[in-house]
């Protein structure tokens, strides 16, 4: 289901399955999974921890309400985030922890970071807005390379970026 061997198929179903369930979703499974194969793709160009960006990918928009306007549907995916880690089902260190609920927490609200995974996150996540038919402001990205993308326009590369090589 996901492209990272650590986020793995059960991980992913219980993490479905404290979704609240919208019928239909732009923000669901498909979307997690497109932000995960972005995020990754940015990171292996940009430096970013992949297993962070994978974990962004899940857990990011999973606790959302709605498809509309659900501004603190980021910090419940990092509470969620955090619960998974307590429980010992993350793992990851406390750092990566900090990384990924700060990238979770802030992806709607914040624009810019300094800290390279949480670009490629929130990069990753910005690159999937063509799903609703808004087109990428690159002045809005982090990353060079979501920047080169987005200026032209040829998100192809992303479509054939299919595999976890390292």
């Amino acid at each position: 289901m996901f492209i990272h061997d650590k986020v793995d198929d059960q991980l992913v179903q219980d993490v479905l399955s404290r979704k609240h369930q919208i019928e239909y979703s732009v923000h669901g499974l498909q979307h997690w999974q497109r932000v995960e194969r972005n995020g990754l793709f940015l990171s292996e160009r940009e430096g970013g921890d992949d297993l962070v960006v994978s974990l962004f990918a899940l857990f990011h928009d999973s606790q959302r309400l709605n498809d509309f306007e659900d501004p603190e549907h980021g910090s419940r995916g990092a509470t969620l985030a955090t619960e998974f880690y307590d429980q010992g089902r993350l793992c990851i260190s406390e750092a990566q922890l900090q990384t990924l609920t700060e990238a979770c927490r802030d992806h709607t609200e914040s624009i810019y970071s300094d800290n390279a995974t949480i670009r490629c996150c929130w990069d990753g996540d910005r690159l999937d807005l063509t799903r609703i038919s808004v087109i990428p402001d690159s002045e809005m990205l982090n990353t060079a390379t979501a920047k080169e993308i987005a200026d032209t326009m040829d998100y192809s590369i992303l479509d054939r970026y299919r595999s976890y090589s390292r």
